[in-house]
């Protein structure tokens, strides 16, 4: 379930103020801003500034407390400064979280900035100094930072690189301490390896590895066969068991405006207690509602392969129409249990691009069937079911230079597969962007989900108004 904090129905002004001096800030700001050339070097800053207000009805369930609105802040602050005549570069990028009115232990909206004690959090997601070429061809950086490899992994320490050591391969090391904000892992230090060779043109081969109390490799491919095709393969294993191995193609027809992908992906069952969890904090994810990785321990082996095709409509610029087919199979049929089924699905529909001559105009429209043969249970009843179809819509429209509206809806007529198929049975929204400058931009946005896992914390609904602004110098 996607955690949420929700607000009563009955809405008062003072509890909407907040909305509307944010939107009132945003629309008075409306100077130009340039990048910012200083005497200590060029700075490049971008900001994002979120309030965000949720409400439904109360809950009706015993044990769960009858809390039924949240309000929460968020700062969004990047920096990157080129250090004026040094050859350095300090690149930072961190985000403050603010629960504005507190939620009870145990509420349903729940998030983890409310285990803090002052419900509040600042997580430096980066903050490191960069040199490119300390020594010939050698690039070095010093602090928090992600590194990429056989992981996603965020520490505090050295990562070094030596690139195109005679123009045949790179190679990339890092360690350090592993940051978890959320969980307390052992101080245990982290560290990897990663080497990039080039064995033939338009051929990169990766062979990458991360240790830490479990270690963890990873090989793979990528090969631009031609301007118009792409073949990528991966080959994944932690503690030196199989995890996954994936199989990628992407092609393009320019002459018929005809896409293609093709991909294949073999996950095989999690047999350790714990794997590598360490990019919860991801400056891209509200936590709250968007955590996928905990079912890791619960996902059993399964083929999942996906064919995807899209093709202009000669004759009529900007008309696309796409087609989606997705099956999953388990190694064991035995293993069928809430997170875990063979299935089917087709999703087909179309894009329409500023067409008309209608400048910034979006519009697409698709159907998806999924369905499912699951074992039955003990009573002779299947207990989810075999088929379900939605819908989905999503529009936006630019008008009058600088502003632009936006809408959609996701509608599933049947939603017990939630955990699988990742999606809330019914979500609309409705969206309101205006452009105050080049690099700023305010916007409103009105979300509403209904889920049937919903009902089982007393709730039937989910409302959510969100206010942003965004700026970039």
């Amino acid at each position: 379930m996607r955690q949420k904090r929700l607000l009563p129905r009955k809405t008062s002004f003072v509890e909407c103020r907040p909305v509307l001096v944010f939107i009132a800030l945003a629309m008075l700001f409306s100077a130009e801003v340039f990048a910012m050339d200083t005497p200590v070097g060029d700075l490049d800053i971008y900001s994002s500034t979120k309030y965000r207000v949720q409400w439904s009805n109360s809950p009706d369930k015993a044990m769960v407390p009858n809390d039924s609105s949240d309000q929460d802040f968020y700062q969004l602050l990047g920096l990157d400064w080129n250090i004026a005549d040094s050859g350095f570069t300090f690149h930072f990028l961190g985000k403050y979280s603010k629960d504005l009115d507190g939620t009870p232990e145990g509420s349903i909206f729940q998030d983890y900035i409310d285990t803090w004690d002052e419900r509040q959090l600042f997580n430096p997601y980066y903050a490191y100094i960069e040199k490119m070429d300390i020594l010939p061809s050698i690039d070095m950086r010093l602090g928090r930072q992600y590194a990429y490899g056989a992981e996603t992994v965020q520490f505090d320490g050295l990562w070094v690189r030596a690139n195109n050591i005679y123009n045949f391969f790179s190679v990339e090391g890092y360690g350090g301490m592993p940051v978890q904000t959320y969980l307390d892992l052992n101080r245990d230090g982290i560290g990897g390896v990663n080497l990039e060779v080039y064995p033939m043109k338009n051929l990169i081969v990766h062979l990458d590895s991360t240790f830490y109390k479990e270690n963890s490799v990873e090989l793979w491919a990528d090969w631009r066969m031609a301007d118009f095709a792409n073949m990528d393969a991966h080959w994944a294993w932690n503690n030196f068991r199989n995890d996954y191995i994936s199989l990628g193609f992407s092609g393009e027809v320019h002459k018929t405006g005809t896409t293609i992908e093709l991909s294949f992906y073999t996950n095989f069952k999690n047999n350790t207690i714990q794997e590598f969890i360490f990019d919860y904090q991801s400056p891209e994810v509200d936590l709250g509602n968007d955590i996928k990785r905990f079912y890791l321990q619960r996902e059993q082996g399964y083929y999942h392969s996906i064919i995807s095709i899209s093709q202009e409509v000669p004759g009529i610029e900007g008309v696309a129409c796409f087609f989606r087919y997705a099956r999953r199979d388990l190694m064991n049929r035995d293993d069928e249990n809430l997170y875990n089924t063979d299935f089917q699905s087709f999703t087909t529909g179309v894009n329409l691009n500023d067409i008309f001559h209608l400048h910034g105009f979006h519009f697409s429209f698709g159907y998806t069937r999924w369905w499912e043969d699951r074992a039955t249970q003990a009573n002779g009843r299947k207990m989810y079911e075999a088929v379900s179809d939605s819908w989905f819509i999503d529009f936006s429209q630019r008008f009058l230079e600088r502003f632009e509206i936006a809408a959609g809806l996701y509608f599933k007529d049947e939603d017990v597969n939630a955990m699988i198929e990742g999606e809330a049975a019914h979500h609309y929204y409705g969206a309101l962007k205006y452009e105050v400058f080049h690099a700023a931009w305010a916007e409103l946005k009105y979300e509403y989900e209904r889920d049937d896992y919903y009902k089982e914390f007393g709730i039937s609904d989910i409302n959510s108004l969100t206010a942003s602004f965004n700026v970039r110098f």
